[in-house]
């Protein structure tokens, strides 16, 4: 997983064209302004989740990974926390496999990252993440996921 800013995303242009077109979607696009849900940027290699909710509790946030995807988040207004444990070390999944949300759950053991506005995490298939865990309290957050095909 790595965590930095909108700012730096330059950084991450050689993980491939994909990753080049989220951040510059990112970029160009105020994500504040945007209706709620899917816009495609490249089809299904590369599409952003346009998402408005208040931060949550550890008992009703997921820890997921996927298989086909990276994530890209990027906080627009407000912030949470993300959790993070290596896909080696996050034991036997609790769900199996959905290949249509290219997601599997596992139990909820993780270290946590505050993400503020404008910070980016990219998540890759072999990086289990919590997103949307709050602190003490519930805060509102306005956020991008932009789902970026790495394999499939």
């Amino acid at each position: 997983m790595v965590v930095d800013t909108l700012e730096n995303s330059a950084l991450y242009y050689p993980l491939g064209k994909n990753f080049e077109k989220a951040f510059e979607f990112l970029k160009n696009n105020d994500i504040r302004k945007m209706e709620l849900g899917r816009h495609d940027i490249d089809g299904d290699d590369v599409f952003i989740l346009v998402q408005e909710y208040e931060s949550k509790t550890i008992d009703n946030c997921g820890l997921e990974a996927h298989k086909n995807y990276a994530d890209v988040h990027y906080v627009a207004e407000g912030f949470e926390y993300i959790g993070y444990v290596p896909l080696s070390r996050a034991g036997e999944p609790v769900t199996e496999y959905d290949p249509k949300a290219d997601a599997v759950f596992f139990e909820k053991e993780c270290e946590f990252i505050p993400l503020l506005k404008g910070d980016i995490a990219i998540v890759f298939p072999q990086d289990v993440h919590m997103p949307q865990k709050r602190a003490l309290v519930p805060t509102p957050v306005r956020k991008a996921c932009i789902k970026v095909r790495v394999n499939g």
